[in-house]
């Protein structure tokens, strides 16, 4: 062997070579600093502040170095920080399919995940909500502070009618009907939003307040103890518990 080729084989020995482990390790480590930027002092939970845009320099950050399906696996990651970052990051740049993939995240063992796929899933939805429709919801949430009902209502079947598949349109007139004594509609509208979004704790919250109104406590028991379990970190368990106690 020459003496040339001795030392080239020499020079590649002495070259680290860059290990798959090693670049992943890389890229989960961004990913968690993103998602330790993200989170307020002290706290284990991410929100979704209005400042974090410039420090992240926006979700296209996210989503050019962490495509949705990488996010989705790292999710199932054995180590906690990795599959918070990585529920904190598909609210960030995640779509609507990843809306329904979150809502098993609401009942994990772990409350920081629950918190966390909460806090997604309402972040994706404001999101994918346009100008208009914020709004023009703005608009009908202040004639229900002013109780322009009329108005409200009016406005209110306009929205729904307009963005059908978004839940917060649905939970949105739940409220107005409620507070409107228009117990039967609010119900109606709350099982057709559990029919495409049957991980929406708020609408069985709202369906059983609907039959509690209409003094059908069983059924209203059986609601709260539903949101409950969909997400147990809602209030509805301790409003089941009133209603056992008051039976």
């Amino acid at each position: 062997m020459s003496l040339r080729i001795q030392r080239e084989q020499l020079i590649w020995i002495s070259i680290p070579i860059p290990t798959l482990a090693t670049f992943m390790n890389s890229r989960l480590s961004r990913l968690v600093s993103f998602y330790r930027d993200a989170c307020d002092p002290g706290c284990r939970v991410a929100s979704y502040r209005q400042e974090l845009s410039d420090k992240l320099k926006g979700p296209h950050q996210l989503a050019r170095d962490y495509s949705v399906s990488t996010l989705r696996r790292l999710v199932f990651s054995r180590d906690q920080e990795v599959r918070e970052a990585a529920l904190w990051a598909l609210g960030a740049v995640g779509g609507k399919s990843e809306y329904a993939f979150l809502g098993p995240w609401l009942r994990a063992c772990d409350p920081g995940l629950r918190q966390l796929a909460d806090h997604a899933r309402e972040h994706l939805l404001m999101r994918t909500r346009s100008e208009h429709q914020i709004r023009f919801a703005q608009r009908i949430e202040s004639s229900m502070a002013n109780s322009h009902w009329k108005s409200a209502n009016r406005m209110v079947d306009r929205l729904v009618v307009e963005h059908a598949h978004d839940p917060q349109s649905w939970l949105l007139r739940v409220s107005i009907r409620l507070c409107t004594r228009q117990w039967l509609g609010a119900s109606q509208d709350c099982r057709y939003l559990l029919s495409f979004d049957r991980d929406n704790y708020r609408a069985c919250v709202f369906l059983g307040q609907s039959y509690w109104y209409m003094n059908r406590l069983g059924i209203a028991k059986e609601c709260f103890l539903e949101a409950a379990r969909i997400y147990p970190d809602c209030s509805a368990a301790s409003l089941a518990n009133k209603l056992r106690l008051s039976a």
